[in-house]
């Protein structure tokens, strides 16, 4: 079993044990949902970035340092809406 930062082997162990007394086709939804889970937290890893915007609105067609500006302002609007 693969270890993740973080867990600890008690928790991997009940884990293990829970997963036991399961029938074989609950088990295969256990998995698709654990494939779940690891895309989701793959995508949301480069959440806003350049990159991951490109990829939902295709290429787009500005001016040089255009997307900079709009990235700053965008994390600029989000620290306003912090501090309130």
């Amino acid at each position: 079993m693969a270890r993740t930062k973080n867990v600890t082997p008690e928790l991997l162990r009940d884990l293990a044990g829970k997963l036991q007394g399961l029938p074989e086709d609950r088990l295969r939804e256990v998995l698709d949902f654990v494939d779940f889970l690891r895309d989701h937290r793959i995508q949301q890893s480069n959440r806003g970035s350049p990159e991951a915007l490109l990829q939902h609105i295709g290429a787009w067609s500005i001016a040089p340092g255009e997307l900079d500006r709009l990235l700053a302002d965008i994390q600029e609007m989000r620290e306003m809406e912090v501090d309130r």
